[in-house]
This record gives structure tokens, sequence and C-alpha cells, in this order.
């Protein structure tokens, strides 16, 4: 019988049907989930090749090129060789899943794997509508001879809902040339943002932990989002879960950190020196703004520069629940605490307590001048305020809300006074040292001396704070009024009860026992210049103060101290060296202090060209004529004890300045004794 080619064609078909259908019956059952790679990649820039498969140290691909053009997967890991160099973008793609990100890292050993932006626009690190990734210790630049769109690391969420776990850590970013005109304070070391008008879309789950950031403009770390707005008005969908801990950063141009639309967001363990060091316009060390619940804890700021703005820590607008706890401020230009909110762009519920502000310049809060938060609560506190000092305490206080201001201590050396408005509460705090006539009226306020283990004595570090523990017998001790909802503990973690009367001021532990220090004054003092007097001694045994000064054209000026406590046999619990600057021909002089572990000089024979070099330093210092400055060597005294019991420093100014840019420090042979520099040493 013939058979038709169509018969043919269509038994052809069938038979191929039947075969696939048998073999499809045969595999096992097939699912939609997509099972994690698990790979991992090396990249070596010297010695890799993106020719090969970059699954072994032998087979490393190259370029950054290569590594942007792969997709990867759930759990793969991409690491780049310790001490490797690349420029340009990294800009990997692809995202993993819950509880399988995927990881940048490195391998090897030496130091952080460098990508260098060279000075392009955008992110040097850059991930856009990526998730579930974890960024580790990666060494990140990006300068440019002009001020432009830059950033570090910058990660976007654009139009996608909820985005999930994005985690940075232990990175160095440093020397981003962002713009310090950028309206929205975001270009510099790493942002987290979310853009978009369309799918409301949040972070949740990240992490920004360990990292130094260092001379980025105009930010250090922030996060943004184009749904951020807390105002009330539907348009807010915050961030879940954001944490920024464990961060240090240091010469910020603008502001350091700051944390937008979130909710229960954690600023924590962070130290942020010399923030708004370039920008000239509104700046803060670390502050959050348009969320809910947010909380700065356990961080140090210190050194913020200039008055607009310039304080250590802010609550800004349109927050509900801001609170500032367990933090120390020092030597910040514009004070410790701005405090923002104007009507319908409030700021609610505001608690700040167990900070302690130590030496911080101009003002120790400042309010919005026509608002004060409704329920703003300001308790057990400690505030030092050094001799010579103007700060105010209160400034810009108005609107009709009433300010709760409780259990504080003032240790007012200064002039400054305060702002108070009628309905304002002041009860049970301490007010020590100078009184203004401003100061408010307080039913149970206490005058005497609270009688500080050191005050003043607070150096660089959230551990040198001992100095403001309450000794035997102060009256600070249990004298407080009961607060509700307390937090707990104190600023150095002892409790504090819900029932029981608790001290005035930062510390709610019992008294200590008040040992008198041991002061040595300097046995070595003397200043040394360049130029054409490099081989001159400056008549240190004689000299009555020790100079120091950067000059633009020459003749710099170093000043060295050195110490001898060979006497002492005792423990040594703190340690701090007090010098008196007489003079500073020029506001704003800033002098660095360093370590100097070379002790056989003399002030009768030290010049220039025989100083000793310094190496650690232990502190940047703002000079003001006839303010003495406090610089904690404690670690340094104690691994002296072991090793000759001397210690000398060197006291030199960080940038030039015209010629008249001196500062001078009372030396040994100062006629006024008190203004001599000493080491003071405590049991």
């Amino acid at each position: 019988m013939r058979i038709s080619k169509a018969f043919r064609l269509c038994l052809s078909v069938g038979l191929v049907f039947i075969l696939l259908l048998t073999v499809i019956l045969s595999m096992p059952a097939l699912t939609t989930t997509t099972y994690a790679n698990n790979s991992t990649y090396y990249v070596d820039s010297a010695s890799g090749s993106d020719s090969s498969n970059g699954l072994s140290t032998g087979a490393a691909w190259q370029t950054l090129a290569k590594v942007n053009s792969m997709t990867f997967l759930p759990g793969d890991k991409i690491l780049f060789k310790s001490g490797s160099v690349w420029t340009g973008q990294l800009h990997p793609l692809g995202s993993g899943a819950s509880g399988s990100p995927i990881i940048v890292d490195k391998y090897g050993i030496g130091n952080k794997p460098i990508i260098n932006g060279n000075g392009l626009t955008g992110g040097t690190v850059y991930f856009y509508n990526q998730q579930y990734w974890e960024l580790n210790n990666l060494e990140v630049t990006n300068t440019s001879a002009s001020a432009g769109d830059r950033y570090g690391v910058k990660v976007e969420a654009q139009d996608v809902g909820t985005y999930n776990h994005f985690y940075i850590r232990n990175m160095y970013i440093h020397d981003v040339t962002g713009t310090n005109t950028d309206a929205l304070k975001v270009t510099g070391g790493i942002f987290i943002t979310v853009s978009g008008t369309t799918v409301r879309t949040k972070w949740n789950d990240v992490l920004i932990d360990g990292n130094t950031v260092e001379r980025t403009d105009r930010t250090g770390i922030s996060n943004g989002s184009s749904w951020g707005n807390n105002d009330g008005s539907g348009n807010f969908e915050p961030y879940t879960n954001l944490v920024i801990s464990n961060n240090t950063l240091n010469d910020i141009g603008g502001d350091g950190i700051v944390m937008r639309a979130s909710i229960n967001g954690l600023i924590q363990y962070n130290v942020v020196n010399k923030a708004h060091a370039r920008d000239t316009h509104y700046n803060v060390a670390i502050w959050a703004i348009n969320s809910t619940n947010p909380v700065m804890q356990y961080n140090e700021a210190y050194n913020t520069k200039t008055t607009n703005d310039g304080q250590g820590f802010d609550c800004d607008f349109n927050l509900t629940g801001c609170t500032v706890q367990y933090n120390y401020s020092h030597d910040n230009e514009g004070g410790f605490l701005l405090i923002m909110g104007s009507g319908s762009i409030r700021n609610d519920n505001m608690i700040v307590r167990y900070n302690i502000s130590q030496n911080d310049r101009t003002r120790i809060f400042q309010f919005d001048s026509s608002y004060t938060p409704l329920n703003s609560q300001i308790y057990n506190n400690t505030f030092y305020i050094g001799s010579g000092l103007s700060t105010s305490i209160t400034t810009g206080i108005g609107g009709s809300n009433p300010l709760s201001f409780k259990n504080n201590i003032v240790y007012n050396g200064g002039s400054g006074g305060y702002a108070v408005k009628a309905n304002d509460v002041y009860d049970y705090n301490l007010f020590y040292g100078n009184h203004p006539a401003s100061e408010p009226s307080d039913a149970h306020k206490l005058t005497t001396d609270p009688l500080l283990a050191g005050a003043g004595s607070g150096g660089i570090g959230m551990s040198t704070v001992d100095g403001y523990k309450l000794g035997t017998g102060s009256p600070a001790l249990t004298s407080g009024v009961l607060i509700s909802s307390n937090g707990g503990k104190d600023y150095w973690g002892n409790s504090v009860s819900a029932s029981t009367s608790p001290n005035r001021g930062a510390y709610n532990g019992a008294g200590i026992v008040l040992t008198a220090p041991n002061t040595w004054i300097a046995v070595d003092d003397a200043n040394v210049r360049d130029g054409t007097y490099a081989t001159t001694n400056q008549a240190g045994t004689t000299a009555v103060t020790v100079d120091t000064k950067n000059d633009l054209i020459s003749y710099k000026r170093d000043g060295y101290f050195k110490f001898d406590f060979n006497s002492y046999s005792g423990t040594v619990s703190n340690a701090t060296i007090t010098l008196k600057p007489i003079t500073a021909a020029m506001s704003g002089i800033q002098n660095e202090v360093a370590l100097v572990s070379d002790n056989t000089w003399t002030e009768g024979a030290i010049t220039w060209d025989t100083k000793p070099a310094s190496s650690t330093v232990l502190g940047t210092y703002t000079i003001v004529a006839g303010t003495s400055i406090s610089i904690n060597v404690t670690s340094q005294v104690q691994a002296a004890m072991s090793t000759g019991k001397k210690l000398s420093i060197r006291v030199y100014s960080t940038s030039a300045v015209n010629s008249n840019g001196n500062v001078s420090f009372a030396s040994s042979e100062s006629i006024t004794s008190t203004d001599r520099p000493k080491l003071t040493i405590t049991p």
C-alpha cells in the first residue's frame, strides 16, 4: 500500500513525540527553584587572565571588565587578590538569595585590594537593583581635579518593592572627590539609596559596619530614598533593620554619618573626627532625619568644624522618637546637639540621656528658634565646659512646647548662659562653676562641687572619660529624680533602677575613692625651627614659651615636651598631659600631638636637624588662647612604666598658615607656675 508524504510526516512527528514523552516521563520531576551556584571566582590584576575560568588562584581572571560582564548566582564568591590594584568601576551583576548572598572579599596576604575610580562619575563600586550581597575588605578611592558626582560605594534600588540584605564591612574608602555644593548631601564615601516614583520601594536588612572612611566630600556614610518623606502625607516607605556601626570616619568634607528614611534605625559604636572640614554649608558629624525611632548611641564625635551647625549630633526634621544616648561629644566647634523641627515638620518624643560633652564650643544645645520638640526630655547627662570658653548651654529655644531638663550635671567653667522659655521644666540638676544670670530656676538645684573624679580629663576614645564618675561624698549621688522608662543603665553600663533615686549626671555607679593625682612638670621642653635656624638651639633652657607654626614660606616650629616620672611606682588608671596655650595668633589653628619614643634629647641641645621622630598621633586640638588642652596618655604611661618611666611628645601645626599663625605654649620656665606643662597620673 502506498503511504502519502503527509501521512509519513505525521507518523514521524508522532514517533518523535512518543520518544520525547518517554524521556520526559523517565526524568526526575522538574522544579522552578534555582539552586545556589556556590562558585568561588578569583581575580588577580597582575597574574590573572580573562581567558581563564576564574575558578582557582592559578586560573584567576584579571580585569574588572571581566567581572562586570558576569551575572553571579546565589552563594557565589568573588575574591580579589590582596595587594592588587584595578582602575575603573566594579559593577558585578546578579543577586543572591535569602541565606545565600553573593560575597565580595579578598584572598591572600597583604594590603586590601584597591579599586581606583580614577575620577569616574558615579560609584567606584556600584550596584543597581541587586540584593543579597556582602561587600568586604576592599580599598576604594576616586579622586579628580574637579568636584563631581562621585562615590566610593553606591547601592541603588529603583521601583522594585522591598529589597533585602546588603552588607558593607571592613572597607577602606578614602579620597573621594565628590561635591561640597551637593544639596542632597550624598556624594562621598558610602551611599545606599532608593530612587524612582512608580513602585513603593525600600531596603530591609542593611548593615554598614567596621569601615574606615577618610577625606571624602561631601559625606562619609549616608542613605536616602525617594519614598522617604516622614511628614505624614503617605509618601513614606522606611528602611527596616538599618544599622550603621563600628565605623571610623576622619576628615570628612561635610556630614559624617546621615540616617534618612528609617524605622528603628541604629547608629552605634562609630567614631567621627573632623567632619565639616571643607564644606561651607550646614553639616553635623552624626545625625538623623525623616525617620521614626532612630537611635544614636555609643558614638564618639569630635573636632567638627565651623559653627554652621558644626555639632557632634543632630535630631533633625520629621523625626518621631529620636534617642541620643551613651555618646561622647567633645571639642566640636558648633556644640553637642542640634535639635530641629518646625510646626508640621516635627521632631517629637526626643530623648537625650547618659551622654558626656566635654569642651564643646559655641553651644551645647541649639534648637530651632521657632520650635521645641513635643515631649522632649534631656536627663542624666554630664556637660563640662572648660575655663575660658563662652559655650552657651541652650540657644534658640522657641515655640510653645516645654523642654524637660532633669538630673543633669552642668560643670560650667566658661561664661556662656541659657535660653529658657517660661514653661520649660528644669529640676534636680547640678549647676557648678560659673552661674550666669540666665541660669534657670530649679526647685531642687544643687550648686556644690559634684566631686568628679577628673573633670576635663577626657581624651580621645569612649573609654577615656572615667574622670566623670562621681567621688565618694558627691552631692550628686542618689539625689536625682526618678525618670520613667529610663533606659536601665548609665554611660558605663551601671544599672539605673526604676524604683530608687538615681544619681545626677551620666554616672549611676557607687561613689569612687578619689585618690590625689601625682603631677610632674616637664623636665625638658623646647621648640625647634627649620630654615636657617635648623642647626640652632632655640634657647630651650630659658624660653618661657614653646612655639609651634607651619609657615607657608619657611621657619616652621615644632614643640617638644619630656616628662620624667621615675619616682612613681604605683598603678596607672589615668594619665593626662596638660599644655596651656598662652597665645594663638589666628583663630581655628589646629595642633597635632604625637608620641616620641626617643627620650634622649635635651632642651639645651635639641635642634631641627637633631630632633627625634614622632610616631603615634595622640590627638588633634583646636587651639584657643588661654584654654588648656588635655592629652590622654594613659596607655603610653602604662607602657613606659616598664621601659624607663619617661615620656616625650611632639606638638606641631597640621596646616600651613601665614607668618602670624603661631601658637605659644607656656614652658616649664613660665613665671606662672599653674601654666607650666604637666603630666598627671591617677592611680
